[in-house]
């Protein structure tokens, strides 16, 4: 997803909330990815039979960023939380069609003379099937149905594991 400023999107995208975005993502996909309550959408890709083989871009694949406000001491509380999402995305990704990369970082940097903390957590999802057609497939548009649905169970287990009611918003 780019934001489209002053320019056009290229031929394989369209327009979406003033974002360039592939052309064959549905408007359900990206309304529900923008709407968890834990995770921010960083990037989605339905995957671009064009690319040379085994290159990433040619594997469907959602990223997300856990919200700010849930990353202050997520260092100290990684153990209860590693557990809650691999747990969550072991019952949910079970299918084998899908591959799954929860990173963790927090790191110093050097800013206006102090050093600054930081952490953040990303959850990459990545099909483990290629396009081949430029047109999207039965097949990847299901991963992208399941996908989106796994992902929403994660965000609902995060918000349980931070002690907050899911259906409350």
């Amino acid at each position: 997803m780019k934001r489209m400023m002053s320019r056009t999107c290229k031929d394989y995208e369209r327009v979406w909330r003033d974002l360039c975005v592939d052309k064959n993502l549905q408007d359900g996909w990206l309304e529900r990815l923008n709407s968890l309550q834990t995770l921010n959408l960083a990037g989605i890709c339905e995957g671009h039979p064009d690319r040379s083989p085994g290159a990433p871009g040619r594997f469907p694949q959602i990223n997300l960023r856990l919200k700010e406000a849930f990353l202050p001491g997520i260092a100290g509380h990684w153990e209860d939380l590693r557990s809650a999402m691999l747990n969550e995305a072991s019952k949910l990704f079970q299918l084998g069609d899908t591959d799954v990369r929860i990173e963790l970082k927090f790191w110093l940097r050097a800013g206006r003379g102090k050093l600054i903390y930081q952490e953040d957590l990303m959850v990459r999802v990545r099909s483990y099937q290629t396009r081949d057609a430029a047109e999207m497939d039965i097949e990847t548009s299901g991963w992208f149905e399941r996908a989106v649905e796994r992902i929403h169970e994660i965000d609902m287990a995060v918000l349980t594991w931070h002690g907050q009611n899911p259906t409350a918003k």
